[in-house]
């Protein structure tokens, strides 16, 4: 029956009919239905709404490609360079943030040396406990600290309130005679250790016990009034 006939018969019956042609499947098969979500993603509303991480992954890939970081050299060759250059930046920051964290412990470069009014074989024994438990910083610190109260007790120089290991080192460069360059070097190692500069080692510790002795046995002359302390 020709589709008009059809058509004419179903209004005539009183009711309105949608009519489907035969030959049009209900249901799209898989080409149609491929070729219908193609052209569905391909509609301007949804390269609108690309993601922001999307675009910003493209954007580094296309501007920080490592491959072609370098002209006129292979890719390989290129990717080499930019990751010594990443590297060599790195350590570059790894010192910088070391030396201001050191800077940073630096309080005031003339602290007062002692904290308290311990005698001499207290702080020997402290620095003795510290060494014992492999704490070199404090053993350094506190037989430096040992040797100046040493040197008082002694009277070879006059301790005083907020003196610094500098000044200890000046006033006891008379009554040390020949040792007094150890002496200066052993307020330079006080100073680095106390502050952060340097890392104490075992070995540092070995020295200032080795001269704390030597000053232990050294005859000295009598004391340099403080107020002779020169720079």
């Amino acid at each position: 029956m020709p589709p008009v006939t059809a058509a004419a018969r179903a209004l005539g019956a009183g009711g309105l009919h949608v009519l489907v042609p035969r030959d049009v499947p209900a249901t799209p098969d898989a080409d149609a239905a491929r070729r219908a979500a193609e052209e569905e993603l391909a509609k301007p509303v949804y390269r609108e709404t690309e993601s922001l991480r999307m675009r910003i992954w493209q954007w580094l890939a296309e501007h920080l490609d490592p491959r072609g970081a370098v002209p006129g050299v292979p890719a390989w060759l290129s990717v080499l360079i930019v990751v010594l250059l990443v590297t060599a930046l790195v350590v570059v920051l790894v010192v910088l943030f070391t030396r201001i964290t050191w800077a940073r412990r630096v309080t005031r470069p003339g602290d007062p040396l002692f904290d308290d009014d311990r005698d001499a074989a207290a702080l020997a024994r402290a620095a003795d406990t510290a060494a014992g438990r492999g704490d070199w910083t404090t053993a350094v610190v506190e037989r430096f600290r040992a040797i100046v109260r040493t040197l008082d007790e002694r009277g070879a120089l006059e301790d005083y309130p907020g003196m610094t290991a500098h000044e200890a080192a000046v006033l006891a460069s008379r009554p040390l005679g020949g040792m007094a360059p150890q002496m200066h070097e052993a307020a330079r190692l006080f100073d680095a250790v106390r502050y952060g500069r340097v890392v104490s080692t075992s070995e540092q510790d070995a020295w200032m016990r080795a001269f704390a002795e030597q000053v232990a046995r050294t005859p000295l002359v009598p004391a340099m009034p403080a107020g002779q302390v020169t720079p």
